[in-house]
């Protein structure tokens, strides 16, 4: 799912988020349990509540991560980080991961967001950094690609890959830290936005123990990767 961008004002930016990524330097074609890691490391890099964490939905974003027999596809798959290309720029040497498009049915009405099953990534506010890791094993990575298998590969072969910046952001954040003050609160489905629906009223809010979204696009995700691309290379 491509998130959705509409224009606001650059006044109302709440925080920027900087985020990079990295890959596992090798991947060996001898071991066949080989993995490749790809890690993203978010940090704060300014906020108009500076100090404060921020916690995001994760889903249908680069940060989504999908566990080990979980099934279903998974972020790489709807095309979150394009292709693995040849850092030769040789068009013929990409290996697809995938790129579906999928539309999900929500499984629940509930307005709480913990109850419908989504998860959440918290950014410390004292400037540190979090990370969010990604792992694909050689099945993983040949499972959509139709012209090339593991043994076309050539020891020396490097790939790189991408954020790709439609898939860079969320749909739903808050301020606070799920281990500390958002333990004990439900995170509700409503954020301001082109299509808020109708807001809960305080009492409801007060009483419930509820947690309202913030706009999702007053977030500034700025990808940091150094020369926009991690890269790895294939070893013996």
């Amino acid at each position: 799912m491509v998130l959705l961008r509409y224009k606001v004002d650059p006044a109302d930016m709440q925080a920027k988020i900087n985020v990079a990524l990295s890959a596992s330097p090798t991947i060996s074609l001898s071991n066949p349990a080989a993995e490749l890691r790809l890690t993203l490391e978010l940090s704060i890099a300014s906020s108009v509540n500076e100090g404060q964490p921020i916690t995001f939905m994760v889903e249908k974003t680069v940060f989504e991560v999908t566990e080990e027999g979980e099934g279903g596809m998974d972020i790489f798959s709807l095309g979150a980080f394009g292709a693995l290309r040849s850092a030769t720029h040789d068009t013929t040497k990409a290996i697809s991961l995938g790129h579906f498009k999928v539309h999900g049915v929500p499984t629940s009405d509930s307005p709480d967001l913990r109850e419908r099953g989504h998860r959440f990534v918290t950014i410390p506010g004292d400037g540190s950094t979090v990370t969010v890791t990604h792992t694909l094993n050689w099945e993983r990575i040949f499972r959509y690609e139709e012209k090339r298998s593991k043994g076309d590969l050539v020891p020396g072969e490097r790939f790189h890959i991408g954020i790709r910046k439609d898939y860079l952001g969320t749909m739903w954040w808050c301020w606070g830290d799920l281990e500390t003050d958002l333990k004990d609160k439900k995170l509700h489905i409503w954020h301001p936005g082109p299509l808020p629906g109708d807001k809960p009223s305080d009492d409801f809010v007060r009483e419930g123990k509820w947690v309202l979204g913030e706009e999702p696009m007053l977030l500034d995700w700025q990808d940091v990767t150094k020369d926009g691309r991690a890269s790895f290379e294939v070893i013996e």
